[in-house]
C-alpha cells in the first residue's frame, strides 16, 4: 500500500470535516444516504422545508394524536391532508415589505396505521400548535382534505 500523499487527500480531509461539522449541526439527525453516511446533497431540501415543527405522535385508544408546532403562520397557510395512510402538514408564510421578500415552509408526513375514519379527523390550531386527532377502526377511506378549526 502507497502512503504518499496526492493533491487529492485534501479533499478527502474536508469531507470528513464537512461530515463532522453536518453531524454536530444536525445532532446526529438529518438527511443521510443510503449508506448512512451525510449526504451534502441533500441539505438544500431539508433546510428548505425546515424540519422545524417538532412533530409528535401519541397512540391513544381512539386512534393518534399528531402535534407540530407552527409558530408564526395563519390558519389559512396551512394545508392539512389525509391520503392512502399517510397525513401530509404542509404550511408556507411568505412576507414581502418593499425591498425584502421572505418565506418559511414546513412540510411533515406521517404513516398512520390502522384504518382512519377520515370524515371523523379533527384538526385544531392555536397558539401556534397544530393538534390532529385522527381516529382509527375498521372502515377506511382512500382520500379526504381536513379543515382546520
Amino acid at each position: 500500500m502507497d502512503s504518499r500523499r496526492t493533491p487529492f487527500d485534501v479533499f478527502d480531509e474536508m469531507e470528513r470535516a464537512f461530515d463532522q461539522m453536518r453531524r454536530s449541526m444536525w445532532g446526529g439527525h438529518g438527511p443521510r444516504n443510503r449508506d448512512h453516511d451525510w449526504d451534502a446533497r441533500s441539505l438544500p431540501e431539508a433546510y428548505e422545508y425546515g424540519h422545524d415543527s417538532n412533530l409528535s405522535v401519541e397512540a391513544t385508544d381512539e386512534g393518534y394524536v399528531v402535534l407540530a408546532d407552527l409558530p408564526g403562520f395563519e390558519r389559512e397557510e396551512i394545508d392539512l391532508r389525509f391520503d392512502g395512510g399517510m397525513l401530509h402538514i404542509s404550511a408556507t408564510h411568505e412576507v414581502t415589505d418593499g425591498e425584502f421578500a421572505r418565506s418559511r415552509r414546513v412540510r411533515e408526513s406521517v404513516s398512520i396505521d390502522g384504518d382512519v375514519r377520515v370524515d371523523d379527523i379533527e384538526a385544531t390550531y392555536r397558539n401556534g400548535v397544530l393538534e390532529i386527532h385522527v381516529p382509527t377502526d375498521a372502515e377506511a377511506e382512500d382520500s379526504h382534505h381536513i379543515d382546520i378549526d
